[in-house]
This record gives C-alpha cells, structure tokens and sequence, in this order.
C-alpha cells in the first residue's frame, strides 16, 4: 500500500473516531460534519524561470474534511464553535521551474496529502466566519521537461486557513475557503512551496 492510501486510511480512521466520539459525547446535538469542496483556483510561489512554461494556478484541485464539534459558546445573539477537523486534498498540475542541487528546472509538479486542524466558527445559526490553524502532511512530486522526475515527502508543516459559511438548512451549509498548504516536490530541493487554495463546497452536519 501506497503512503498516500496509507494516510487516506489513518485520516479516515481519524474522522471515523471523532465521529463516534461526537455521537457517543451528546446524541442530541449535531457535533459532526462533513463536507467537499472543488478548488476553483490554486495558485503556488513557484519560480518561473525565462523561457519556461509556467501555469501556478493549478486545475484538478480539491478537498474532503470531516470533523468534530467539541464545544459551542453563545454570546449576544452569536456563538463560537469550536472543531477538530481532517482534510484530504489534492492540487493537481502545477507547471513551472523547480530548485534542484544542479539549478531550476522546469516540470510539472502535483501534491496530494492530509491535515489535521483546530478549528473556530463565529456567527450565527445562518452565517459564519471560519479559521483553522493546523499541520499537515503532503507528497509532492514533479515531471521535468528534460527528463527524470522526483518526488519529496513533507511531515508536520504549519497549514491554516479561512473561510465563509453560509447555513441553507440546519443541516447543510455552503462553504467558501482560503487554505495556506505548503509543499516539497522533490528530494534535491530543501524549499518549501507554498500552496493557496481557493475552494468553494458544501457540508453536512449530522
């Protein structure tokens, strides 16, 4: 098994687990929820060396969470959630120059991996402002123009975002989100790129 549907499982084993905890903790009130969402642009800090094909804003990009809501605090008519959250994302082909030990090349690059986020909601039954500030794993490889390719493994890199939540029934909502979720591409280059994913989705509270 592939370490990417290794971390699919331990991810999904993770929501599993908060979602029985959520409906074992209090069987009357909607503590999970899951969602997806479609990244409806990416973009990346890639070098863009002259004369070299370059597209940073990736296309094939998106995201499925789930999470847990473990405590919810009313205050004049608003209220602040608070959530743990996973996420499974994928950025697909990003075209551009990558550092390597022998300069920049050019390739094209694609990163897929799994976080894991503290997660706050302030608003109202109908309307709410998120942020979430976490870590997160990734595996990125890259294809390079002159041939060859390379791929590089990320553990706990800093990962957050924000994001709007629009509520159309008590159980689904609309989302639209900002994720900061960097990257390594290959084993030569040492440089963290940065990935920003603007998605918009819907959840479902259970």
């Amino acid at each position: 098994m592939s370490t990417f549907k290794r971390t699919i499982s331990a991810t999904l084993a993770i929501a599993a687990s908060l979602g029985a905890m959520a409906f074992t903790a209090n069987a009357h009130a909607a503590d999970t929820y899951l969602g997806t969402a479609w990244g409806v642009r990416t973009n990346s800090n890639l070098n863009c060396a002259a004369g070299a094909v370059c597209e940073r804003a990736s296309k094939s990009t998106g995201k499925i969470y789930g999470g847990y809501t473990f405590a919810i605090t009313p205050y004049n008519g608003f209220s602040l959630s608070q959530s743990v959250e996973g996420m499974l994302y994928q950025i697909g082909d990003t075209k551009g120059s990558f550092s390597t030990t022998s300069g920049l090349k050019n390739g094209i690059g694609k990163t897929s991996g799994a976080g894991i986020f503290y997660k706050v909601d302030i608003g109202t039954d109908e309307f709410g402002v998120v942020s979430r500030i976490g870590t997160s794993y990734a595996r990125g490889s890259v294809d390079f123009a002159s041939g060859g390719s390379g791929s590089e493994k990320a553990w706990f890199i800093p990962a957050l975002g924000l994001g709007l939540r629009y509520s159309l029934t008590k159980n689904i909502s609309l989302t639209a989100d900002w994720d900061r979720l960097p990257s390594k591409y290959s084993s030569t280059n040492s440089n963290k790129t940065i990935n920003n994913m603007y998605s918009l989705g819907v959840a479902y509270k259970y």
